[in-house]
C-alpha cells in the first residue's frame, strides 16, 4: 500500500518527461503498442534488429544513480529517505537475511516506475543518436539498416549502459540479427507482419 502511494505521487512528476518510445508500465501505454511501433519502424526499411539483453536488470540497479535521478525532481527529503529505506530493506534467503546494496525488489507497484526512471537516460541517448527503437521495461529493440550499423550500435550502447548506468549487458544473449529472427516481447516480424516467435510458441505448447 505504501509503495502504491509513493508510485501515485511520483508518476505525475516523472511520466510526462519519459520518452515516447517507452511503453512499459505507463498510463495508457502497453506492450501491444510497443510491438506495433517496431513493426512500423521495420516498414521504413530497417531490416536489422539490435536485441540488447540486460543481465539481471532489476537486481543490478545502482542505488546511488537512481537516488540522484530521483533527487533531481523530488525535493521532499522524507520521501527520498522512505524510498531509500525501501531499496535497502534487504532480503531473506533460506531464512538468512541479506543486505540490498543494489537492485530494486520485483513484484511491488513501485519497482516498474523506478526502472523507467533508471532507463530514461538510455531512451534519451538513443533519441539523441537518431536511433529508431521501442522499449518495454528492460526489454528493448533498436532497428537499423545494415549488419555493420547494428554491430556498431550494439558496441556503443553496451559501453553506454556499462559506463554511464552501471548495468551489465548479457553478451551471450545480445545480438544483431535480421528482424525476422529477432524477438521482442515474444514476437518476431516477417514480411511486415507481427508473428509469434518460435520460442514463445514452444513455451505456450508446453
Amino acid at each position: 500500500m505504501i509503495q502504491q502511494a509513493i508510485a501515485q505521487v511520483l508518476t505525475p512528476i516523472f511520466d510526462p518527461g519519459f520518452s515516447g518510445n517507452s511503453f512499459g508500465f505507463r498510463p495508457n501505454r502497453n506492450g501491444q503498442q510497443a510491438v506495433k511501433q517496431v513493426r512500423d519502424i521495420i516498414k521504413e526499411g530497417r531490416r536489422i534488429a539490435v536485441d540488447v539483453d540486460l543481465s539481471k536488470f532489476f537486481d543490478r540497479v545502482n542505488h546511488d544513480l537512481l537516488m540522484t535521478r530521483l533527487g533531481g525532481k523530488v525535493k521532499d527529503k522524507r520521501l527520498l529517505r522512505l524510498i531509500k529505506q525501501y531499496l535497502r530493506a534487504g532480503f531473506v534467503d533460506n531464512q538468512l537475511y541479506g543486505e540490498s546494496r543494489e537492485g530494486v525488489p520485483q513484484g511491488g507497484p513501485l519497482s516498474p516506475l523506478l526502472a523507467n526512471i533508471m532507463l530514461d537516460p538510455l531512451d534519451k541517448e538513443l533519441e539523441k543518436r537518431g536511433h529508431k527503437f521501442a522499449r518495454y521495461a528492460d526489454d528493448f529493440t533498436i532497428a537499423v539498416k545494415s549488419q555493420r550499423a547494428g554491430e556498431r550500435v550494439l558496441r556503443s550502447i553496451s559501453q553506454y549502459l556499462q559506463n554511464r548506468l552501471k548495468l551489465v549487458v548479457n553478451v551471450t544473449k545480445s545480438r544483431v540479427v535480421k528482424t525476422r529472427d529477432s524477438q521482442f516481447l515474444g514476437f518476431t516480424f516477417k514480411a511486415g507482419r507481427i508473428q509469434w516467435h518460435l520460442k514463445t510458441l514452444l513455451k505456450f505448447g508446453c
